[in-house]
């Protein structure tokens, strides 16, 4: 506001009532000033803390990312090393077995492996019977195998169907073929 625009306004008056008026205005406009650099500065400050906040921001979730990430790869590798266990504790349950087993047979020979591995897993199974808790390796395997022929392979090394037979297989049964294999007559 001008002395002009007061004057234009308000007709005959004077300087000195002029010049409280622009006094006053000038309080007024220094004050509005003032407030608005302040707020000026709070607006900056306020925006400089929010690019800090930002960037804050911007780092932790980086950060729960790589956590997240660690967190995935931890629980992998605990998988490994789960699955590893197991597989360390059934190969030793297995190395265990397999010596309980070769320790029953008291160093028989099988006709064959199919022959011993069925008998091998016989054995495993009736390891695990209840009846059979109180026996001993040696009593479960000769539970298993007493009353079976042609399991193991005869003190000459020949089945005794190739021995019996005339002529080594001219005149085989397939009993004969199925006790050669290894396998019951039947």
């Amino acid at each position: 506001m001008t002395r002009e625009d007061l004057r234009g306004i308000i007709e005959g008056i004077s300087d000195e009532q002029l010049k409280k008026i622009l006094d006053i205005n000038s309080t007024d406009v220094g004050k509005a000033r003032k407030g608005a650099e302040d707020l000026k500065k709070e607006l900056e400050s306020a925006n400089a803390n929010i690019e800090g906040l930002t960037s804050e921001i911007s780092v932790l979730k980086e950060a729960q990312c790589e956590a997240e990430e660690m967190k995935i790869k931890v629980g992998e590798l605990q998988k490994i090393i789960d699955d590893r266990r197991i597989e360390d504790e059934k190969a030793a349950r297995d190395a265990e077995l397999q010596s309980r087993f070769e320790n029953a047979t008291n160093g028989m020979e099988f006709l064959n492996e199919f022959t011993r591995n069925g008998v091998f897993a016989q054995f495993s199974e009736a390891l695990e019977a209840e009846e059979n808790r109180s026996k001993s390796d040696a009593e479960i395997f000769q539970s298993l195998t007493a009353d079976v022929g042609n399991l193991f392979v005869s003190d000459n090394g020949i089945p005794t169907v190739l021995a019996s037979t005339t002529g080594f297989g001219a005149d085989l049964s397939m009993g004969d073929v199925r006790e050669i294999m290894g396998l019951s007559r039947e």
